[in-house]
């Protein structure tokens, strides 16, 4: 079938299910054991009082936002060590250290890879906010008709935000058997993602599943009435500056809400700072203040990592609350409430060694003072 391919899909084949496998293992990755030895305090900036950027970001010093500066620069041996190719850090609402490796740039784009899940969820919250979806609580049955009179019809909105829908989905990636290679092969991938039969009863295990992203292209467009990236752009995208080069789609025009986004580490640093600021943008809730804090909440208790389409990691040694938008060739978007902070680190390629604390603590010396 892998002849069936579109050429973006073709693309996304080659290393799309590895973010499957870099999620499904990190939580057993000893860098990522609950734990907190920070002392940080949370900051007194809120959205009422901060900074927003316009055209472009406001740049700082450092220490002009009481950063330690060497500390900072630690991140540097790091990346070039892990295969960096741009790192944004804010603090306080300003660009405080960028870098850029192997030729790229401010203006160069990236593949987001499934932090494009955290985007989803963040339409879904808006969605919630309009009283286009009642509720997490709501049957996606609603939405999915072919649902309607079967098992399926069980399936809440929030279990496929927890991936915990109980739908199949093979987590090996063999041509032959892998879901998500079989769902890259079909000119209709929401189809794919909404054919599957129930394996487990809803709420009752947690496995990460490109299917459970994925059949909220078709609810997003059956709530709304607009594609997925159009209602995007009109109701986030736009209001925050957001600047998406491209949002793959399948052969039959379904945006992937799975995975696929292209931008810049700037443009997926102003996401991260919008839900470190409650969903508020220079005045307006672009995304509802209480969907923030839900969704960057522990969803179900098979796996207290993870909330709705974002990862909530606990550090070790770091401080509680960190959450993350995470994508396969570890693209990350880090945001650090208690410190007023939000980091994007993408790259080419997966690093298997890649450790986020170590990357993550001179950020957090440096906010630390030392």
């Amino acid at each position: 079938m892998l002849h069936w391919i579109s050429p973006r899909s073709a693309a996304c084949l080659a290393i799309a299910a590895g973010c499957l496998v870099l999620a499904a293992c990190g939580s057993g990755a000893d860098s990522k054991l609950a734990g907190d030895s920070s002392t940080a305090q949370p900051t007194a900036v809120s959205a009422d009082n901060a900074v927003f950027p316009a055209s472009d970001w406001e740049t700082s010093t450092p220490a002009a936002e009481g950063m330690d500066a060497s500390s900072l620069d630690g991140i540097d041996p790091y990346c070039v060590e892990h295969g960096c190719r741009a790192v944004v850090v804010l603090r306080h609402g300003r660009i405080v250290w960028e870098r850029y490796w192997g030729g790229w740039t401010e203006a160069s784009t990236d593949n987001s890879w499934s932090m494009a899940k955290s985007v989803t969820s963040a339409l879904v919250g808006i969605a919630i906010g309009e009283g286009k979806i009642k509720s997490v609580d709501e049957s996606a049955s609603d939405f999915i008709p072919e649902w309607r009179n079967d098992a399926r019809n069980k399936i809440t909105i929030g279990n496929l935000l927890s991936m915990e829908s109980g739908l199949t989905w093979n987590m090996t990636y063999d041509p032959v058997g892998g879901d998500t290679v079989n769902m890259l092969a079909q000119a209709d991938e929401v189809a794919f993602a909404i054919n599957r039969y129930q394996y487990r009863a809803p709420g009752t295990d947690w496995y990460y599943s490109d299917g459970d992203a994925e059949v909220f292209s078709r609810i997003i467009k059956a709530a709304t009435g607009e594609e997925v990236a159009q209602y995007a752009q009109e109701k986030l995208f736009g209001p925050i500056g957001f600047n998406v080069s491209q949002w793959l789609t399948d052969n039959a025009g379904n945006s992937m809400t799975y995975c696929c986004i292209f931008s810049t580490a700037r443009d997926f640093a102003r996401f991260g700072y919008l839900f470190l600021r409650d969903g508020q943008w220079a005045g307006k809730q672009v995304v509802p203040a209480d969907w923030v804090a839900q969704s960057t909440q522990a969803s179900q208790i098979e796996n207290t990592n993870y909330g709705y389409f974002w990862w909530l990691w606990q550090f070790a040694g770091l401080p509680k609350g960190t959450f993350e938008a995470m994508g396969f060739a570890t693209k990350r978007i880090y945001v650090i409430p208690s410190l007023d902070v939000v980091a994007v680190r993408l790259g080419e390629g997966d690093d298997a060694t890649w450790d986020d604390s170590a990357f993550l603590k001179p950020i957090v010396d440096a906010a630390n003072g030392h």
